[in-house]
């Protein structure tokens, strides 16, 4: 193992995908030998086969068979000669009612397949093989023909969504955003950082909006914003304080809009989300949105979630983000979350971020909810409003000035 390969997470390559015609069972690879396929199968959980073929008949194929025991990676060489490579057992076929997608990840370049569920990332692999040191330097590989191999096949099951991921899954995007010139040789080397270059023109366009020094809670003409908000949440009878007693404790956040829906995110685009100590939101995604956060006060933790499903209630990782950090989200990484103010009440501060959503230009769905789980089940939340940010601001500026 080489040391590149031995770090789990690097600097991410632009993110490309695209998704095969609605119940197809066959979609081309955006790059000869490489790619990964993201399978979204009926909840009948029947066994099936992902296979890599090349555009010709009577050519070699590789494939993954999932049943309900195990996993098992498999070629066909020209002649039709079935040839086993590796099993692993207890990663198969999801249990009854846990929905998730499963991913096979091609890597010609480093000889290898991977395999997983949920997002596609590596952090989520259940499975790995590598034929680089199967043959000596004198003998040609009996996988060679990899690098022709250019499509997908799903079989023989009902396939609810095919998409192609147009590189392998090597390495996991960082989930926290720098600007270029804070970039270092030690973060690249650690994978510490992303720059929004690497992500998609959605989340370029957002962070050009919502990750400048300008955008803050201590306006010039209210720079007690910050303060008089904390008190309105603490205080009974105050603004902050009776709407978050209207609502659902599993919401217990605010929702301040700062624009209109133009009709390229989910609800509204821009949106100031205030998060009082201890509070938090249920698990959701993003109705497959680009997202950019950006924490403007306290801090928030972030718990990521392999897949949307009732049955998956455990988080495979968490992630706080502090004061000027910035995150995003994309149709392919990060999309389901769940986030919490971790400070405790009474004495804890509230956290604000600026939530920014857009469609990708590929998007002809517009998906207009934000799926979430409560009480063991998925329901569509549309996205609303508590207030708009000028009316929200005035209202708060009357409320503190009644207090000096």
């Amino acid at each position: 193992m080489n040391q590149a390969d031995a770090i789990p997470n690097r600097r991410p390559m632009r993110l490309l995908t695209h998704t095969a015609e609605a119940g197809s069972n066959t979609a081309a690879l955006v790059v000869k030998g490489q790619g990964t396929a993201s399978v979204l199968v009926a909840p009948e959980q029947k066994p099936f086969s992902i296979i890599f073929a090349t555009d010709q008949q009577q050519q070699p194929t590789l494939g993954l068979d999932i049943d309900s025991q195990q996993v098992r990676l498999w070629y066909k060489d020209a002649g039709g000669q079935l040839h086993i490579l590796d099993t692993k057992p207890g990663v198969g076929l999801n249990p009854e009612g846990e929905s998730q997608p499963y991913w096979l990840s091609l890597d010609t370049n480093n000889s290898r397949v991977r395999y997983g569920k949920g997002e596609m990332l590596r952090t989520l692999m259940l499975f790995e093989y590598s034929w680089a040191d199967a043959v000596t330097p004198t003998q040609a590989s009996p996988l060679a023909f990899t690098k022709d191999l250019a499509q997908v096949q799903v079989l023989p099951v009902e396939v609810l969504g095919l998409e192609i991921l147009a590189i392998p899954v090597n390495l996991d995007p960082a989930p926290h955003i720098v600007p270029s010139d804070a970039v270092t040789l030690e973060s690249l080397s650690l994978n510490t950082s992303s720059v929004i270059a690497d992500l998609p023109p959605a989340c370029q366009q957002l962070y050009a909006t919502v990750a400048g020094r300008g955008i803050t809670i201590t306006p010039a003409d209210f720079p007690e914003f910050p303060e008089a908000i904390q008190h309105s949440i603490v205080t009974p009878g105050c603004l902050c304080y009776e709407k978050l007693k209207e609502k659902d404790p599993i919401f217990g956040y605010l929702r301040v809009t700062i624009d209109g829906n133009l009709g390229d995110s989910p609800g509204q685009p821009y949106v100031l989300e205030i998060w009082p100590a201890g509070n938090g939101s249920p698990i959701h995604n993003h109705g497959r949105a680009c997202a950019i956060i950006q924490v403007l006060f306290g801090k928030i933790q972030v718990s990521l979630f392999a897949a949307l499903s009732p049955a998956i209630t455990q988080p495979w990782g968490q992630v706080v983000f502090n004061a000027g950090d910035v995150t995003f989200l994309t149709p392919d990484y990060y999309q389901i979350h769940q986030l919490q103010n971790p400070l405790k009440k009474p004495d804890g501060l509230f956290c604000a971020t600026i939530q920014s959503y857009r469609y990708p230009d590929s998007d002809h769905v517009h998906y207009e909810y934000f799926d979430y789980i409560e009480d063991g089940s998925i329901h569509q939340f549309t996205p609303d409003s508590d207030w708009t940010y000028l009316e929200f601001k005035a209202l708060i500026q009357k409320e503190w000035q009644a207090t000096q």
